[in-house]
């Protein structure tokens, strides 16, 4: 699976969520897939969610532990 694969199956398994996070070692290959380069907070938007980068080697997550 790909990395936004993984981001738009979290999404939709937790469409209330603000915002997922995204392992850093996934994050260049998100970025590459949806064609978008992070803005000046270093998140993007995609689905109507703010999308970051999380802690490396962690899952993709909807909540920020």
């Amino acid at each position: 699976m790909q990395a936004r694969d993984l981001v738009d199956m979290a999404i939709d398994e937790d469409p209330r969520a603000p915002c997922p996070w995204v392992p850093s070692e996934l994050w260049p290959d998100f970025l590459a897939a949806v064609g978008r380069t992070p803005n000046l907070i270093g998140a993007v938007i995609y689905r109507n969610k703010t999308v970051r980068e999380g802690a490396p080697l962690t899952d993709i997550t909807t909540r920020r532990y």
